[in-house]
């Protein structure tokens, strides 16, 4: 059940399992191990085996004894139900079917059709795990990845199923899991992702469940060496206006409901924390929100491209969309009108959507319509954000869509700054963009996103350090010099002295005067952001993590971009605050 993960940047490393204790206990003069079972309500076998006892009449005094955890097998907490006004996506608990392994026996599901395995269950909870455990008593990692593999495969894959494929290919080192071979199992592969809950979205969103460390014991406190538990998150809706994620737990084989709380998830039978322990499967073909009710499980999937059971893998076969009429300009979940309904009627046309699930809401872009541009992108080599852009147009054009010559303009009344990205992805960008509510951020989010196709800087990373550096474009230095980032030195319009407070150990906080760079534009100052970043040596290690906006963060404050000692918390705070990294799934197109 318990375990935790030891990150390794060369390669995905296992599961370390650690024993699963929430109590020691010194053996004192009488005890007897029936007596001490009993006195703790586990079994004597359990006792003996968390702690290696190989004669169960024989302990010493004085012998520290680990007490095994027994919270698995009391009842989960209640899934939440939907009250009036909530809204429920896919993997919420509004409905459930069911699943049936090779050997013919059925397992409820989750609404989105992960399959709720229990790792005590009778039928594998007693195998051997690894080199020194049970499943029941160590298989959370592994249940929870069988479950998320059953459901993105369409091959329900019992935990007794995924043991044995893993002890036949060494799957297992020591009692930790290689999630690598584990995916291999059903056809997929597995990645260790950094903490990042639009990833989850995403995931989730597209149909793919994601398997997340969680913290429970005092004292443990998430982080490195902190993931007691792990689980398998299916969904994510609202509750009283308030955002909560669904996870299948495999302590007691049924769904719990999390809440976001500062970044993290919290919920569960032991209020779990999140520890940033994040792992996710490629490949397959699932759908979001559909079960596979007959699932065969007979030979383990080797090539991850069909779906044997639930909806078929949609495909193009030959089908094309020439002549259909497709947007011109970037759309995203919650648009409405005209212009999705076109995107929806070319994702039906090439069998990424049904024409009944269409009907739900024409002219939506809702979680259906996401998902089926999601599968769309996959299929035909654009990264799988469900925002459709550049990238994505491209695509449509090349099976013979129209695709309008001129952008839409920009909500806010201003102009787009370029035509239509090439493949190359460093000319301006076109149509109108996500809304933050922030007006700073909304006038600014395209010369961002500009910069990250130029140079590789995030563009949530830009917005943060420019709302922070500017104070959202209202310092002094903002307003004289176009100067929204703080750089130092002489610009192409020359230089501003202005007064700047900075930070010393000796000195503590104190305000000197600096010259900073002048720009004509606020363009030519984000420009010259990402330059300076890009060409500068010192930030080279930052550039090792484009896809993780947070740890960019990070290396270049590390790096020495600002002496505050709280810059990386407070650009991080913002990005979560406005949700910016949705900009850089843009810039990606």
């Amino acid at each position: 059940m318990l375990g935790h993960f030891t990150d390794n940047k060369k390669s995905l490393q296992p599961t370390q399992w650690e024993p699963p204790l929430t109590t020691t206990y010194a053996v004192r003069s009488g005890d007897t191990l029936n007596a001490l079972a009993r006195r703790f309500g586990v079994s004597a076998s359990q006792l003996a085996q968390t702690n290696n006892i190989s004669n169960p009449n024989k302990i010493n005094v004085g012998q520290q004894l680990v007490i095994p955890d027994r919270f698995e097998n009391k009842p989960a907490s209640t899934p939440a139900t939907a009250n009036g006004g909530d809204t429920f996506e896919a993997g919420s608990p509004s409905s459930t079917s069911a699943v049936r392994d090779s050997g013919g026996r059925t397992h409820p599901t989750s609404a989105d059709g992960t399959p709720m395995y229990k790792q005590g269950d009778d039928q594998w909870g007693g195998r051997s795990l690894g080199t020194g455990s049970s499943i029941s008593l160590a298989g959370c990692a592994m249940t929870s990845t069988a479950m998320a593999i059953s459901k993105i495969s369409g091959k329900a894959i019992n935990p007794g199923e995924l043991d044995a494929y893993l002890d036949r290919n060494k799957g297992y080192d020591g009692n930790g899991i290689m999630w690598d071979t584990a995916a291999k199992a059903a056809g997929l592969s597995a990645s260790k992702q950094a903490w990042n809950l639009s990833t989850i979205n995403n995931q989730i969103d597209a149909g793919r469940p994601v398997v997340v460390g969680v913290d429970y014991k005092a004292g443990s406190g998430g982080g490195r060496n902190g993931t007691d538990h792990w689980i398998t998150i299916t969904g994510r809706g609202t509750q009283n206006g308030k955002n909560v994620y669904f996870a299948n737990d495999p302590s007691t084989g049924n769904q719990i409901t999390l809440s976001e709380q500062n970044g993290r998830l919290v919920g569960g039978p032991k209020n779990y924390k999140t520890t940033g322990e994040l792992v996710t499967f490629s490949g397959g073909n699932p759908r979001p929100g559909t079960a596979a009710p007959t699932a065969d499980t007979s030979t383990p999937s080797t090539g991850g491209t069909a779906n044997t059971g639930g909806t078929p893998a949609p495909t193009t076969n030959g089908a094309s969309v020439k002549g259909m009429a497709l947007p011109s300009g970037d759309l995203e979940r919650g648009a409405k009108g005209a212009e999705v309904e076109k995107l929806q009627k070319a994702l039906v046309k090439l069998g990424f959507m049904t024409q009944a699930e269409m009907n739900t809401g024409p002219g939506t872009f809702g979680p259906r319509t996401q998902g089926a541009l999601k599968e769309f992108q996959e299929a035909h080599g654009v990264k799988n954000t469900g925002y459709y852009g550049p990238l994505t147009r491209q695509a449509f054009q090349k099976l013979g869509a129209e695709v309008g010559g001129s952008a839409a303009p920009s909500t806010d009344g201003t102009s787009s700054t370029g035509g239509t990205s090439g493949t190359d992805g460093t000319s301006g960008v076109t149509g109108p963009l996500p809304k933050t509510g922030n007006a700073f951020i909304d006038r600014v989010a395209a010369d961002a996103i500009k910069s990250q196709r130029q140079t590789g800087v995030p563009a949530s990373v830009t917005l943060a350090q420019a709302l922070l550096e500017s104070g959202a474009g209202k310092s002094g230095l903002a307003t004289k010099g176009n100067n929204f980032f703080g750089i130092k030195g002489e610009g192409p319009a020359g230089h501003v002295t202005m007064p700047t407070k900075e930070y010393s150990r000796s000195q503590g906080w104190h305000t000197v005067d600096a010259n900073f760079r002048k720009y004509n534009t606020p363009a030519e100052s984000f420009a010259d952001h990402g330059k300076f970043l890009r060409e500068n040596k010192r930030y080279a290690n930052a550039f090792k993590h484009t896809d993780d906006a947070a740890q960019f963060a990070r290396e270049i404050h590390r790096a020495g971009y600002a002496t505050d000692p709280g810059y990386a918390d407070k650009l991080i705070s913002i990005i979560n605050k406005y949700d910016l990294q949705r900009f850089d799934q843009i810039g990606r197109q």
